[in-house]
């Protein structure tokens, strides 16, 4: 059963700039370049967290920085897997 994390009110978050592969966090698809961003890490740890309630969240997109408005309901839990858009990723050559 999911934990339930309930958004209430107008918040303004700062998109998180660097993910740790592996790790769960709360997070949209921007509304102008359609790429995934976090502002939250998953504080269930798990991925196993709803994000409920009408809050409303402001967040800049930290790759192509269009200002978009968010309900909670809209909010994405994922799993980061590698770097962000626009970060190079070094080759281990395995």
């Amino acid at each position: 059963m999911a934990a339930e994390l309930e958004f209430r009110g107008v918040f303004r978050p700062q998109a998180i700039r660097q993910l740790v592969p592996g790790s769960w966090y709360l997070g949209f698809r921007c509304q102008a370049c359609h790429e995934t961003f976090a502002i939250l890490d998953d504080p269930a740890g798990n991925g196993e967290v709803e994000p409920t309630g009408n809050g409303v969240l402001e967040v800049t997109c930290p790759v192509c920085g269009a200002d978009n408005r968010y309900h909670a309901g809209d909010m994405l839990v994922f799993q980061s897997a590698t770097a962000m858009a626009g970060q190079d990723v070094t080759s281990t050559g395995r």
